[in-house]
């Protein structure tokens, strides 16, 4: 299964969606904080989740497009996510 880490996120990008910390290499996800490499982010996210966040990386670089193309294969989160208020500090 693609993740985010097969689209080589920058430091700055990590920060903005996860709340990556370089002291600890860690970032936040929900509840959970994964150690960098991703091993623990392949093992505890769902397909969706992983989906999920592709689209939003996409979206933070302008790839509107592309991240349509994943946001069609889960429009159940989609939907959530853009109604809710994450999606209006992300895009800010």
């Amino acid at each position: 299964m693609e993740t985010i880490f097969d689209y080589n996120p920058t430091d700055e990008e990590l920060v903005k969606l996860f709340d990556y910390d370089r002291q600890s290499d860690s970032m936040s996800y929900g509840f959970s904080v994964f150690s960098l490499p991703n091993k623990d982010y392949d093992k505890e996210n769902s397909d969706e989740g992983k989906l999920f966040d592709i689209a939003k990386l996409l979206e933070l670089r302008g790839m509107k497009k592309e991240a349509s193309t994943i946001w069609s294969k889960i429009p159940d989160v989609q939907r959530q996510y853009k109604g809710g208020f994450d999606y209006e500090q992300i895009k800010g």
